[in-house]
């Protein structure tokens, strides 16, 4: 059709999830301890979720069907490694089937090693704020490399830090649900940041052959008045820490980690004003931009802001993945309108030469979002959660065509 608007022959199209978002029965973690302190706001239970750790033949299969040949899925540390030091044969094997039938399936796997989840053991030990925390999750790592690595094609290390640190140590919805923790909060991200390295040294060593990148939130934080000096630090101030983990004596952008590849999480920004009555907030007034639409998560919602991300880590040289983007909407039919909205904008990114790869869509079905339970619906596929009948949305079938021609239609 002329006027199509083309993707990069070999682009990859797929979904991202997490294995707390859609399997069901994960128990040995440290939300199913939090959900069970009352920590989810809905009053939720991640068990059956998606009830994906039975049904994953069934719904690869259909993620097939709408033409995906990629998918993002993280293995549950809590499931192989019950116990420090311990690892559960069945539980490596239920994996690797899970990988081959994603090969078998013609989809890519790019499969994280750490999304926001951790064995109660680890935990009860102070989780990623104690001392030593990135050598107790190196055995983990090793193995996996070691038993699932054949059947690998992208590694993404560690999902959100600045995000993960921030909800448990600073906002308190997420585990271990800590507030106003700063020393943790710091500490969880020097620890996360030793363990991307480190992590990514092993990676390297034992399977050479498969890229190692790190998904990484942006929001965009943008001064209020750009014309007041106080707002402008306000904003860079809050998207200092939103974007850099301890490395010494400074503070290091996520980003300029040791990666083969970058992967960007974007859902949304602010407009930030200076406020002393803010003091405990880094006297940052954060709320959204007039006149842009939000999500059910009262999220402003602004395709254009994709293709400002993507620009932004062009400078770093690296292949470019959007591991994570979407809308949470109950009404499919503005997931619709941004998918093609922002699709178009991801094109216009590549047309400026900006080296990206692939998207992720969040998410392939509608799932248990943390702390927020079923209250949330990115799905592309709906589930319901009394029969886990899958139904695919019309959003679902639009994601579908665009992948299956690798092309967006002409513009209107």
């Amino acid at each position: 059709m002329s006027g199509e608007r083309h993707f990069p022959e070999g682009f990859l199209w797929g979904c991202a999830t997490a294995a707390h978002h859609v399997e069901g029965g994960n128990h040995n973690c440290d939300w199913w301890e939090f959900e069970k302190r009352g920590g989810i706001l809905t009053g939720d239970s991640a068990d059956p979720a998606c009830d994906q750790y039975r049904r994953f033949r069934e719904d690869f299969a259909l993620l097939r069907r709408l033409h995906n040949n990629a998918h993002r899925l993280s293995v549950e540390w809590s499931r192989i490694e019950p116990s420090a030091g311990e690892f559960d044969r069945a539980q490596i094997e239920h994996y690797r089937q899970v990988l081959l039938e994603l090969r078998d399936q013609g989809m890519a796997p790019m499969v994280t090693l750490h999304h926001f989840t951790s064995p109660r053991w680890f935990a009860k030990r102070g989780g990623w704020a104690a001392s030593g925390a990135h050598e107790a999750w190196l055995p983990f790592v090793r193995r996996v490399a070691e038993e699932l690595g054949d059947l690998v094609a992208f590694w993404c290390t560690l999902n959100e830090p600045n995000i993960y640190a921030y909800q448990g140590w600073l906002a308190g919805e997420f585990p271990p649900g800590r507030k106003g923790d700063i020393r943790g909060f710091y500490s969880v991200l020097a620890n996360m940041r030793r363990g991307h390295e480190a992590a990514y040294g092993e990676l390297v060593r034992l399977t050479p052959a498969v890229p190692v990148g790190i998904a990484q939130h942006k929001w965009l934080m943008l001064p209020a008045d750009p014309a007041r000096r106080r707002d402008r630090f306000a904003a860079a101030s809050a998207q200092f820490f939103m974007d850099r983990w301890p490395a010494g004596a400074r503070w290091q952008r996520v980003v300029e980690a040791p990666c083969d590849y970058l992967g960007l999480n974007h859902y949304s920004g602010s407009l930030v004003a200076f406020s002393l009555r803010r003091a405990g907030e880094g006297f940052a007034n954060r709320f959204n931009p007039p006149g842009l639409p939000v999500s059910d998560f009262d999220w402003a919602v602004e395709p254009r802001w994709l293709r400002v991300c993507l620009e932004q880590l062009r400078p770093l040289g690296k292949p470019l993945y959007v591991t994570e983007n979407g809308i949470a909407a109950i009404d499919d039919r503005r997931r619709v309108r941004f998918i093609r909205d922002v699709l178009g904008h991801l094109w216009l990114a590549i047309q400026d030469g900006v080296d990206v790869r692939g998207y992720f869509h969040f998410s392939s079905h509608d799932n248990f979002e943390w702390a927020r339970g079923y209250s949330m619906h990115f799905g592309l596929i709906g589930v319901d959660l009394k029969t886990q009948e899958r139904t695919v949305k019309p959003s679902g079938w639009e994601y579908s065509q665009i992948a299956q021609a690798n092309a967006l239609a002409a513009e209107e």
